[in-house]
C-alpha cells in the first residue's frame, strides 16, 4: 500500500470516527441529562368544572437514576383562596418517580418497577386503579403521561409537559376525565442549580 493510499485511508477513518463521535455527542445532548437540575416558579391552574382559578407554587428536580433513567420530583403548593401560602385551605403535594428506558424505543421511558430486596418488582396495574406512567423526551420537552381507570371504569389521563427555556422551563399540565378536560395548568420556572 502506497503512502498516499495509507494517508487517504487514515483520513477516511478519522472522518468517520469524528462523525460518529459528533453524532453521539448530539444524541446525548438531546437526552434527559440536559434536564438535570432544580427549578422553581409558579403557575396558574384552572379547574374547569368549578370555574375556579388557583395560583400554584411549583418546584421540580430532575436527576439521574440507575440503568440510564432519571428521577423527577415535583412539589406543588396550591395557595389559599386569598392567594396566600398560609391558611387551612393551602394544600401541598409532593411526588417523586423514577423512570428507566423502554427497550427498543429511543427517548421513551417507563416507570421503574417498585420492589426491594425481599419483594418482587412489579409495574402498576391500571385495572386495579393504579396509574400507569411513561415519559418521552422530544424537541426539548420532557412529557410524563399518567393513565388510570377510575372506580366507575372510566379513564383519567394526565399529561405533564416540561419544556426547557433559556432560563429554566415552562410547564403545562392537563387532566382529563373520560376525554373531558377537568384541570389545566401553565407555569414558568427558573433553573436554580
Amino acid at each position: 500500500m502506497s503512502m498516499r493510499s495509507l494517508n487517504s485511508l487514515l483520513l477516511v477513518i478519522f472522518t468517520a470516527a469524528s462523525l460518529t463521535f459528533a453524532t453521539s455527542a448530539v444524541m446525548a445532548a438531546d437526552g434527559q441529562d440536559k434536564f438535570y437540575g432544580s427549578y422553581v416558579g409558579s403557575g396558574t391552574a384552572e379547574r374547569i368544572n368549578e370555574n375556579v382559578t388557583e395560583k400554584r407554587d411549583l418546584d421540580v428536580t430532575v436527576a439521574p437514576f440507575k440503568e440510564g433513567g432519571f428521577t423527577v420530583k415535583w412539589i406543588t403548593v396550591v395557595r389559599g383562596a386569598d392567594g396566600e401560602r398560609v391558611g387551612d385551605d393551602v394544600k401541598r403535594r409532593e411526588v417523586e418517580e423514577n423512570f428507566i428506558p423502554l427497550e427498543d424505543k429511543d427517548d421513551v421511558f417507563i416507570l421503574a418497577p417498585k420492589g426491594g430486596l425481599f419483594q418482587k418488582a412489579e409495574l402498576p396495574n391500571p385495572l386495579r386503579g393504579e396509574p400507569m406512567r411513561w415519559a418521552t423526551i422530544e424537541d426539548g420537552a420532557m412529557t410524563v403521561y399518567s393513565m388510570a381507570i377510575s372506580a366507575n371504569g372510566g379513564s383519567e389521563l394526565q399529561v405533564y409537559r416540561r419544556t426547557l427555556t433559556e432560563k429554566g422551563m415552562d410547564i403545562s399540565f392537563l387532566r382529563m376525565q373520560d376525554e373531558k378536560v377537568e384541570l389545566r395548568l401553565e407555569g414558568t420556572l427558573v433553573r436554580t442549580k
